[in-house]
């Protein structure tokens, strides 16, 4: 195989691996928030049914697990994550009696999610969980380091104008890893990560339930479908914003292309311009010139006429001189003879 060949052939083959792994990984679990959710098997699914006397603010906050992890520098917090209802405060986790940080609490701490979505529930996931799945990966900030979270929470903490009203969000796949990704503690997973109990607290103007459930078939492959759905519209998009850049460049270099080209016009323009006009005064001094061997011609003309007609009286005046003469030689000759012939 020639060189070119085989290096293109390895291009094409890591091509096909990448495109495999991108595909294989739709489901997978990810460091990065906004990665492919992969809810499977069981989940938790908290209803919380709010029924306040005026507007303002409802939470539910709901203790499931106890963990008494203690955390580690790199340390975050993942999760997978569906609401119901379009606003804030749904779809958080929390954890409480945390000693020596602000509140004692999980989302006081300040961090926030890979996309600026911060921890406590007074904040707003909608734009990406509102009806679908939603990978969130967490920072632990360091104010937690060396900190012990006692127990695992999920909560709801919203102020919709609404009085009455009931919102629901699914979780699963809670873990903390590390820096690279790596698990290193299940806080949920499947069924066998819950034994069922549950206490609340604090709670305000609502009330909730929260069960395990497991997914259907049906729901899976539905889950499925609408990640690769918006995987397509996202992918669309970027084609979409790529296409107006490179048109948008295509029309820059044509502008630009087309400037040369009027400006080369107009340079070609002014050069025969000044070609003409120098060949105008070329043709002027040419014109000048042969006035001016015209007049020179005229002028000897006028002389020679002139010299001419002065050259014939000379002439005239000299025959009339020597006719003058002769006729007085004559004379004399004549006058001489007479007196020659009466001696």
């Amino acid at each position: 195989m020639k060189p070119a060949k085989k290096i293109s052939a390895i291009i094409l083959a890591a091509i096909m691996l990448v495109s495999l792994l991108s595909a294989a990984s739709i489901f997978s679990v990810s460091a990065k928030s906004g990665d492919a959710p992969n809810p499977s098997g069981d989940y938790l699914k908290l209803t919380v049914d709010i029924h306040k006397t005026e507007a303002g603010l409802a939470y539910n906050f709901v203790t499931f697990k106890t963990i008494n992890y203690t955390i580690e520098e790199g340390d975050k917090v993942e999760y997978d994550v569906y609401i119901s209802t379009d606003e804030n405060g749904w779809g958080f986790v929390d954890s409480q009696g945390i000693k020596d940080v602000t509140g004692d609490n999980f989302r006081d701490s300040g961090g926030a999610d890979d996309m600026g979505v911060g921890m406590h529930p007074g904040q707003n996931m909608a734009e990406y969980a509102f009806e679908q799945w939603y990978h969130r990966v967490i920072e632990i900030p360091d104010a937690f380091w060396g900190k012990e979270l006692p127990v695992f929470q999920v909560s709801m903490h919203a102020t919709s104008d609404e009085l009455e009203y009931t919102g629901y969000a699914m979780y699963d796949n809670i873990f903390i890893t590390d820096s690279a990704g790596a698990i290193k503690l299940v806080i949920f997973r499947d069924a066998a990560d819950w034994d069922g109990t549950s206490s609340l607290g604090p709670v305000k103007d609502s009330t909730s339930t929260l069960e395990c459930l497991s997914f259907s078939q049906e729901e899976l492959d539905g889950f499925k479908a609408a990640a690769e759905a918006k995987a397509a519209e996202e992918a669309s998009k970027e084609a979409s914003r790529e296409a107006s850049k490179a048109e948008a460049e295509a029309s820059r270099e044509q502008a630009s292309i087309d400037a040369s080209v009027k400006q080369s016009e107009e340079e070609a323009a002014a050069a025969a311009a000044a070609g003409d006009g120098e060949e105008g005064d070329g043709a002027t001094a040419a014109d000048s010139s042969k006035n001016s061997e015209e007049e020179g011609s005229n002028l000897i003309l006028i002389l020679c006429i002139a010299g001419g007609g002065l050259l014939l009286v000379i002439i005239i005046i000299l025959i009339a001189v020597g006719g003058k003469k002769k006729k007085g030689d004559g004379a004399k000759e004549e006058k001489e003879e007479k007196e020659e012939k009466k001696d």
